[in-house]
């Protein structure tokens, strides 16, 4: 799979942008990238954010953040620049954008832009983040099945995917970014995205797990819960 590939496969995507959720208004924009190197097969960065940030720590997150000023309007390069601070990207070259995602836990909402990096001299710093994660693409697209959180609210009903990264695990806004990705990749590479299959994970569980505390639980019928 190649990046011109890539890139075209993401300009025929129909992208959307999904209704602010429950009690919130989501109009805070926040660009983030999607880095896809070649390691040699195509593998997607994620990072596990820093215990000590006061916001989503230890939570699974595409590199990104709000806007500075020096950014202007344009949040790819927000998220070129959130990436270089984060984990050190100095090549990201812009492919493509998917849809842009609410988050559960603020009034923001996630502009991803999909890149290719190369990803061999990262230098993640720690104030951020905890640790890189790469994900074979093909490893993710080769299962049976992907678990998700079955959602609806108001007539509207869904999938909440949960994807198991070893010890972590990758929910929210994040996963439906994931999710997007491989949807849209899978055909390029010959297959079809897995199934979304419901059953193992509730919000509440996968939030306990990530915080160490029960009784945390979005609104019923959220259909994102993380950055």
């Amino acid at each position: 799979m190649q990046r011109k590939a890539i890139a075209e496969a993401l300009a025929k995507h129909r992208r959307v942008q999904v209704p602010a959720l429950p009690g919130r208004t989501n109009h805070l924009r926040s660009g983030v990238l999607v880095p896809i190197a070649w390691r040699p097969e195509p593998s997607v960065l994620l990072t596990v954010r820093a215990a000590t940030l006061r916001k989503h720590a230890r939570e699974v997150a595409f590199p990104g953040g709000r806007p500075d000023p020096e950014d202007g309007d344009d949040l790819s390069v927000t998220a070129r620049r959130e990436a270089r601070e984060e984990v050190g990207i100095e090549d990201a070259e812009i492919l493509g954008r998917l849809s842009a995602i609410p988050l559960y836990t603020s009034d923001y909402r996630l502009f991803p832009f999909v890149a290719a990096v190369g990803g061999d001299r990262l230098v993640p710093n720690p104030a951020e983040v905890a640790e890189v994660l790469w994900v074979r693409l093909a490893s993710v697209l080769g299962q049976p099945s992907i678990n998700a959180i079955a959602w609806e609210h108001e007539g509207r009903s869904g999938m909440s995917p949960v994807f198991e990264l070893g010890e972590h695990l990758l929910y929210g806004a994040t996963a439906h970014t994931l999710h997007e990705l491989l949807v849209v990749l899978a055909p390029v590479l010959g297959t079809t995205a897995p199934p979304l299959v419901p059953g193992k994970y509730t919000f509440e569980s996968v939030l306990a797990r990530q915080t160490g505390r029960v009784g945390m639980q979005p609104p019923r019928g959220s259909p994102t819960s993380s950055e």
